[in-house]
């Protein structure tokens, strides 16, 4: 399919972390409709973990192409042009990646291609074009999944094979031409937009990991008013050097990350906007009611602008499951998280075992 610039603007929707099960969320089908409605995108890119769940799917396949079906109608009713990038859940769902690609291929509207020979499923590079002329790209990278201590990155062979696109397009046109890239892990750098502070800060979010013992906030300097950090961001544990190769030629312009549901915010960065969009599903933890999607426009002088959508603001303050809703702002956000809610969860249950039996003893 060719994409082409409608006057002098492109725009692309993100929709990342629907993270849905056997049961799909009406609540995360509504955000959808919604998003769609008031984007009205030009296209539209699932940005890993659209599915979840070791002990649901099991490896069905035909369960996976149902979900996914039902997951992507909004889209597919609308004729929406879409893609994917794959996060660290997708692959535990018991069916590969591989063949999960193929389910997307047979979809009506799928414009998802996946490079040979570079690590990885889904890596592609899209052409839009003005009067036949390339004007921007956007190149979607397999962040791939986890890794001991954490979470991995892009490859070095998948910025070579972009160093390659990046300097034969150059050459043809005469010039390097604008890009975005998208992808589900954020980089190491992101935290260069952080600032340590004292654990009472207002706001702040608590370090694990390598971070143990520290805390966060967003710097409000070099962020928007309206964005929001409420865990911390889990980057790839490990640095491979993808933003310095993205600075090199001063192409990327901007580089669109997921994986973090509760967090949404942009950050110009040594001149690449850098950006994390929250979770749109409901069948998982995030920041309640400013789930959202994300709105990149691509304009053909080179230049972008990105915002994102919220239920709130599109919807309002009601949802279809108020239950389920309940229930997920107590879903553990990570390990380190399910450790410590564990822990204040017997704590709590001590507390109120020693309080009935002082109660019983007073009775008799």
């Amino acid at each position: 399919m060719k994409f082409e610039f409608h006057g002098n603007r492109f725009r692309v929707l993100i929709i990342a972390d629907t993270q849905e099960g056997i049961c799909v969320n009406s609540d995360t089908i509504n955000l959808m409709n919604a998003s769609l409605e008031k984007a009205k995108p030009d296209l539209v890119v699932f940005s890993g973990d659209q599915i979840w769940g070791k002990n649901t799917f099991k490896g069905n396949i035909d369960e996976v192409k149902r979900v996914l079906s039902e997951l992507l109608k909004p889209v597919i009713d609308r004729k929406i042009p879409f893609t994917i990038c794959f996060g660290n859940h997708d692959s535990e769902v018991g069916v590969s990646k591989e063949e999960q690609f193929k389910i997307y291929s047979s979809f009506d509207g799928f414009v998802g291609v996946s490079v040979l020979g570079i690590d990885g499923v889904g890596n592609q590079c899209i052409d839009i074009y003005e009067n036949n002329v390339q004007k921007y790209l956007i190149y979607i990278f397999d962040s791939h999944e986890n890794v001991k201590n954490g979470y991995d990155n892009v490859h070095e062979n998948q910025l070579e094979w972009y160093k390659k696109v990046r300097d034969e397009k150059a050459a043809a046109v005469g010039d390097f031409i604008p890009s975005i890239a998208i992808q589900h892990i954020p980089i190491c750098e992101v935290f260069n937009i952080l600032v340590e502070v004292d654990a009472n800060t207002p706001g702040c979010v608590k370090g694990f990991g390598r971070y143990e013992g520290k805390n966060f906030i967003l710097n409000k300097r070099l962020v928007k008013d309206t964005d929001f950090m409420l865990e911390l961001p889990c980057a790839s544990y490990d640095n491979s050097g993808e933003f310095e190769v993205l600075k090199e030629k001063g192409d990327i312009k901007g580089l669109f990350f997921a994986h973090d549901h509760n967090n949404c915010y942009q950050s110009n960065l040594d001149g690449i906007l850098i950006a994390n969009t929250q979770g749109i599903g409901f069948n998982a933890y995030g920041p309640g009611l400013n789930r959202g999607a994300r709105v990149i426009d691509l304009f053909t002088d080179g230049t972008l602008e990105s915002f994102d959508l919220r239920y709130v603001d599109l919807i309002g303050h009601r949802v279809s499951n108020p239950l389920k809703y309940f229930f997920t702002k107590f879903l553990p956000i990570n390990e380190y998280d399910a450790k410590e809610k564990t822990y204040k969860l017997i704590k709590f249950s001590i507390i109120c075992i020693f309080i009935v039996i002082i109660a019983l003893l007073m009775i008799i």
